[in-house]
């Protein structure tokens, strides 16, 4: 039953469709002023990493090509230390345990933040799993991909190569 109800709900959520970039403008008070809750016990807000780029890849444990996705995002964030990129990993499940078993079983490395399925991702009607978010370094959407496949994280790497090219370090940081 279970089995069936996470197929359905994935086929309703692929017809959904793909989020526009006119609606991406919307998300980023959204974006902003949510808090995470890290699995390591700290919060953080979006807002707070403006001047860096920010990938936010929102995944479950009960699904296949989250998991997929993470462990390539997690092979990328090893390779963008000290870069101002901050890949972030969101998950959305109901239950924190089976989002900590993941994680501790897979030995990730990236900031990983439990915010449940009625938070951050609902506000945002993501309209599939896994879905990855880029912001440039001022908070704005450039980017959102909802796939898991192979070729998704080429092309949000390609993303962050232009938003590296055309927005050098230090652009966007805001003054504190």
């Amino acid at each position: 039953m279970k089995r069936a109800w996470i197929l359905g709900a994935c086929v309703w959520l692929s017809a959904w469709g793909t989020p526009h970039a006119e609606e991406w403008d919307a998300w980023k008070p959204a974006l902003a002023e949510h808090s995470l809750r890290g699995l390591d016990g700290t919060d953080t807000r979006l807002a707070d990493l403006r001047g860096d780029i920010v990938v936010v890849n929102f995944w479950a444990s009960w699904c296949k090509p989250c998991k997929k996705e993470l462990l390539s995002l997690n092979d990328w964030h090893a390779e963008l230390a000290g870069k101002g990129i901050q890949i972030l990993a969101v998950s959305v499940d109901k239950d924190l345990r089976k989002a900590e078993r993941f994680v501790s079983g897979s030995r990730l490395d990236l900031p990983v933040y439990h915010d449940g399925p009625d938070g951050l991702a609902a506000r945002l009607e993501l309209p599939s799993l896994p879905c990855t978010v880029i912001l440039d370094r001022a908070g704005n959407v450039v980017r959102v991909e909802q796939s898991g496949a192979n070729e998704a994280v080429r092309d949000l790497r390609n993303t962050v190569d232009t938003i590296l090219r055309t927005q050098p370090s230090g652009e966007g940081k805001v003054a504190g």
